[in-house]
């Protein structure tokens, strides 16, 4: 069975607005940066998986066989850690698009997403609500109203924010969500 929005409402909720983040939206500096970090990993892994196979297949005894062994497994995750640096957050910025939907009531914002699991962020949008907006690229825009602050174990204070990434008509969305903190009254988009 699929769950529809209206699954998630209380009773005087209404729809307004819902969207999905724009495709074809990278983030070249962290992927970037994750590659060139993951290059490494990677390139270790595969050169002592190398080795390893040199040593099970030279046939010259059975030490040689066991080192062999130990260098293949000991690489394994060497090259997984790579492969994930590497490759997994261009591949997180391909599906994130039809992984990721977004609904906005007259009281809350939500995020559902599915990735290794289904999720759902409900995000109560209150007079007292903050709101970061964020112009995009390609004519995008991301509205951040759900911040998480919190101290990190070295007691620096962090912040994690929430919110509708990458939409196409952020604006209006935004409009709604003011409209919304002052208590007026709204009519769907």
């Amino acid at each position: 069975m699929k769950d529809t929005w209206e699954d998630w409402f209380q009773k005087d909720e209404r729809l307004l607005w819902q969207g999905a983040p724009a495709p074809g939206q990278w983030n070249w500096v962290r992927n970037t940066l994750f590659m060139v970090l993951g290059l490494p990993f990677l390139g270790a892994g595969l050169f002592t998986a190398g080795m390893g196979m040199g040593h099970i297949f030279s046939l010259q005894s059975i030490w040689e066989f066991g080192l062999g062994l130990f260098l293949a497994a000991f690489s394994v995750p060497f090259i997984l850690v790579g492969i994930a640096m590497v490759f997994g957050t261009w591949i997180q910025d391909i599906l994130k698009p039809s992984r990721t939907r977004y609904a906005l009531t007259n009281r809350a914002g939500y995020i559902a997403t599915q990735f290794w699991k289904r999720n759902m962020d409900i995000i109560p949008i209150q007079p007292d609500t903050e709101v970061e907006v964020q112009e995009g690229r390609k004519k995008t825009m991301t509205i951040f109203f759900g911040f998480d602050h919190y101290t990190d174990s070295d007691g620096d204070r962090q912040t994690r924010k929430k919110g509708f990434e990458d939409i196409m008509n952020g604006r209006a969305v935004y409009r709604l969500i003011r409209a919304i903190k002052a208590g007026e009254e709204v009519s769907p988009i």
